[in-house]
């Protein structure tokens, strides 16, 4: 038993962050790297750290289970094991650069018709809008809303924020609670959604919601696909109401081949590339979790129980 390891690191062969991470937990805790299928003794592990697809059928198996560090943002796959002693900790605070890149540089693109410009061959003068006054409406005001929200300011967008409370975040004009959804979509040119999947945000972008929005306005979805009600967005695509949809995330993944979105114009599907992670992130996040751990301190952006995040 005394052999038995304290921390697993649940991954490929390939992950690139495993022996980062091997290396700040080996000097701490017996610490094995398993294959997502592998059989391991499991009696004494304290730590388990792995994307959360991986880590939902071994979580049960470790009775002294204390933490766990996912190394994706997203963790409804694990999040209904929160509890008073077990702490779950998504990778948080490392996709704001990549996320407003996404949502900036296709606003950019689709207002100022980018890529048609380019396959131009005779001199066209005609000019496109700019992103400047209009309206954003960002769905979830974490670490990600708020970088996106900082980057339009800085083009003279005006940010609006949904979150659960409405309390006031940096960078927004105003926030609304989620049950005034509709008051928050009024008028917005921008319905940008990097919300996570949770009971409280099933359906939330519905006709209803698309209807408050400007005529011509964008959709961007890049949080968790259970936010959209698809048959309503498509309509509204088909009606000329929403101008484009760009759609990261979807219910089911990969997107079926015979999805009516693939054929829906102003559809984009970009397949789940909107926030890579860097290689990096997951060490970084991990080895300040680690230290508050070993501290008995409570670990950053922990999953509240019974919340989903």
């Amino acid at each position: 038993m005394s052999d038995a390891p304290q921390l697993l690191i649940v991954a490929a062969e390939s992950a690139p962050w495993t022996d980062a991470v091997m290396s700040l937990a080996a000097p701490h805790r017996r610490t094995v790297v398993v294959a997502p299928r592998d059989e391991i003794e499991t009696s004494a592990v304290e730590v388990v750290v792995g994307a959360p697809p991986d880590l939902a059928a071994i979580i049960p198996r470790c009775p002294q289970l204390r933490w766990v560090q996912s190394t994706w943002a997203g963790i409804d796959a694990i999040a209904h094991f929160a509890s008073e002693t077990l702490q779950i900790t998504p990778l948080k605070g490392v996709f704001g650069p990549a996320m407003t890149e996404y949502v900036v540089g296709w606003l950019l693109a689709i207002e100022r018709n980018v890529i048609s410009r380019a396959s131009h061959t005779q001199w066209t003068p005609s000019l496109e809008p700019r992103i400047t006054d209009k309206r954003m409406g960002i769905m979830g005001t974490g670490d990600i809303g708020t970088a996106i929200a900082l980057a339009a300011k800085s083009f003279g967008v005006e940010v609006f924020g949904l979150n659960s409370d409405g309390r006031a975040v940096e960078g927004f004009t105003a926030c609304y609670p989620s049950t005034d959804r509709l008051a928050f979509a009024e008028r917005l040119d921008y319905l940008v959604s990097v919300l996570p999947q949770t009971a409280q945000t099933d359906n939330l972008i519905d006709h209803e919601v698309l209807m408050r929005l400007n005529p011509g306005a964008i959709v961007i979805n890049a949080g968790r696909g259970n936010a959209v009600v698809e048959a309503d967005l498509i309509a509204s695509l088909n009606a000329g109401h929403v101008r484009a949809a760009v759609l990261d995330v979807f219910r089911e993944e990969p997107l079926p081949g015979d999805d009516p979105l693939w054929s829906t114009p102003g559809a984009y599907v970009t397949s789940h590339t909107a926030g890579p992670t860097p290689d990096e992130a997951v060490a970084e996040v991990f080895e300040r979790n680690l230290k508050r751990y070993i501290a008995g301190e409570p670990l950053t952006d922990g999953v509240q129980p019974g919340r989903g995040y």
